[in-house]
């Protein structure tokens, strides 16, 4: 799989899929194994301030592929970095 289909794929295929699952007050980071790598779909629901994603959620942004899972970041950071570089945290930038 490749970062564009990973960007449409809804948290409830996502999640079973996962091989690793980073969780924060901020959201999700489900690792999943893909062309060339791991990618991270982060869900960033405790944005919106929800406490759980919804099953038809899409990712908020899509991070691979990378060599290791420990290349990834928890969503705390992952927010960090897109409002740093000029991302709306509520617009869904990576779809």
């Amino acid at each position: 799989m490749t970062t564009e289909i990973y960007r449409l794929m809804p948290h409830g295929e996502a999640e079973p899929r996962a091989m690793a699952i980073l969780a924060d007050g901020y959201g999700e980071a489900l690792i999943l194994a893909g062309d060339g790598g791991v990618y991270a779909l982060y869900y960033l629901f405790g944005v919106d301030g929800l406490r759980a994603p919804h099953p038809t959620h899409l990712p908020d942004w899509v991070e691979g592929p990378k060599e290791s899972a420990q290349d990834l970041r928890p969503p705390y950071l992952m927010a960090r970095w897109l409002e740093e570089n000029g991302y709306e945290l509520f617009v869904n930038e990576s779809k």
